[in-house]
């Protein structure tokens, strides 16, 4: 708990009459509704921007993330986490990490801000300059609310958290439309990033009633400098690994490949970010106050992935055999050469859906030292991988080198190594999803060979409204049939959301 200034949502935390259980059910009830409602939304969005804006405008954006990604990673510089992970906090602590972040988002800007013409040089884009000292406004309205997104994470106000993020969604992405409709082209994309920053940050500082205090005490920051520099460390490298592949598409291939790859990845990213990210933020401070408990941890964590795949695995499978139709009838014929990246990022994602949450592991035991090592060795094999694929200069074969890398290649050790700090082996791994992944094989067996018989000519909306149905209806019957744990586990989940909200808790 905190120590000192304790305010409406710290009594909360320490409530007496809520249990940890109850917490982490309740949070996970509020995130995961408000993913739901966040994928829709965002996914609309996304869908009308496509149709709105070329592939080679999003390719711009593109080759902008991925150096003001790597620079963002040092607005928080891994403070957040550790003020989640840490058993104690103090005012003391939050007040010297708010302004140091603070610190950190304007010099971060000022560091765009120079860079903007060597990143439009790099390119051979001139129109990224002024897009880049842009964007770089962001990093400084961003670091006002690192401390408190990291307040309402550590309290679980997870209800909090998914009003703010449906509000700062809604209305960053009406103005991106908005933009859009007024051929603002590349601009609207980076109004919405800048307007989501902004609605975040004025709806986190209302939401976790903290405001900071006019001191700096260094010693406060040394308390938690160990956990979060290793996780800076992890961060930085694992940051230049994952976007390795943007990086050098968007050197050697060009901002339309950059923006075709992107799409796809984007897709196959959606079931991880909006239900293992999800689920991960909740179990991350969940996990944080049992650490000490291995048994109860390695227990949580099998019962996470096992609902996470059960979820997951479905969904990629199911998009896997009817990507075609899904990309066409959705972002329409100019970006028809997403199809068959997203079929091979589809194997990958169901496979990443649960191995990115083994950083759950790595951070709750307060071993990030641990995750910077295995971070390196991966990320070497990564980036190899990447290269090996852009010499043969296509977004296709940069897709499939990725995907044996991540997927095959790094499959065993990313689940092992970690699984030691919590006495757990690959094979409880493979035990608590392969219900998930028969039930979601045989639905995609079922979808496939019906679409068989469709008639040829039928558009392809109308064989999504065919198939998604059939699909969801297998999957549903396979999973009660069977009677897999992890359903079992959910449908109890809910019944006990619903008791806790109607029992006045």
């Amino acid at each position: 708990m905190y120590k000192s200034g304790l305010t409406r949502i710290d009594i909360c935390f320490v409530s007496p009459n809520m249990s940890l259980k109850q917490d982490t059910i309740i949070g996970i009830a509020w995130s995961v509704s408000a993913r739901i409602l966040l994928q829709g939304m965002g996914f609309v969005i996304s869908v009308i921007l496509a149709r709105l804006i070329i592939p080679a405008e999003f390719g711009l954006i593109a080759m902008i993330a991925v150096f003001a990604g790597f620079v963002g990673l040092f607005s928080q510089l891994g403070f957040g986490a550790a003020i989640i992970q840490r058993k104690e906090i103090e005012d003391r602590h939050l007040s010297s990490i708010f302004w140091l972040n603070i610190l950190c988002g304007l010099i971060l800007t000022g560091v765009m801000l120079s860079i903007a013409p060597l990143i439009a040089a790099f390119y051979g884009e001139p129109r990224l300059k002024l897009l880049v000292m842009f964007i770089s406004v962001n990093f400084f309205i961003g670091s006002f609310g690192t401390v408190q997104d990291a307040i309402l994470k550590r309290s679980m106000a997870f209800r909090k958290l998914a009003i703010i993020g449906t509000g700062s969604t809604l209305i960053s992405g009406s103005c991106a439309i908005t933009l859009a409709f007024l051929d603002f082209g590349a601009w609207s994309l980076a109004w919405q990033t800048i307007v989501s920053t902004i609605v975040s940050v004025v709806l986190m500082w209302q939401a976790a009633n903290w405001k900071p205090s006019f001191y700096f005490d260094k010693n406060a920051v040394k308390d938690l400098i160990k956990y979060s520099s290793n996780l800076l460390g992890f961060d930085v490298f694992n940051y230049w690994v994952r976007n390795s592949d943007n990086l050098l598409i968007g050197k050697f291939i060009g901002s339309t490949g950059l923006a075709i790859y992107a799409r796809a990845y984007t897709i196959m990213l959606m079931p991880l970010t909006h239900i293992s990210g999800t689920v991960g933020q909740v179990m991350f401070p969940s996990l944080s106050k049992i650490q000490d408990d291995k048994i109860r941890v390695k227990q949580i964590y099998l019962r996470s992935i096992a609902m996470i795949a059960v979820i997951t695995f479905p969904m990629m499978t199911g998009l896997l055999v009817v990507a075609e139709s899904f990309v066409l009838a959705l972002f329409g014929l100019q970006w028809a050469n997403v199809v068959p990246l997203l079929k091979i990022f589809c194997l990958l994602g169901a496979i990443e859906s649960i191995s990115t949450t083994i950083g759950l592991i790595f951070n709750s035991q307060g071993r990030t030292d641990l995750q910077f090592i295995w971070g390196i060795g991966a990320g070497v094999l990564l980036i190899g991988s990447i290269i090996f694929g852009i010499w043969f200069g296509t977004v296709q074969s940069v897709a499939i080198c990725y995907a044996v890398t991540e997927g095959i290649v790094l499959l065993y050790p990313a689940f092992v190594i970690p699984g030691k700090l919590i006495n757990m082996t690959f094979g409880d791994v493979v035990r608590s999803v392969s219900g998930a992944f028969s039930c979601a094989a045989l639905m995609a067996a079922g979808v496939y060979l019906f679409g068989m018989f469709l008639p040829s000519g039928l558009p392809h909306w109308a064989r999504l409204m065919v198939q998604v149905p059939l699909g969801v209806g297998i999957y549903l019957v396979s999973i009660h049939i069977f009677s897999l744990k992890a359903y079992v586990d959910i449908r109890q989940l809910l019944r006990e959301q619903i008791t806790i909200k109607f029992s006045g808790s």
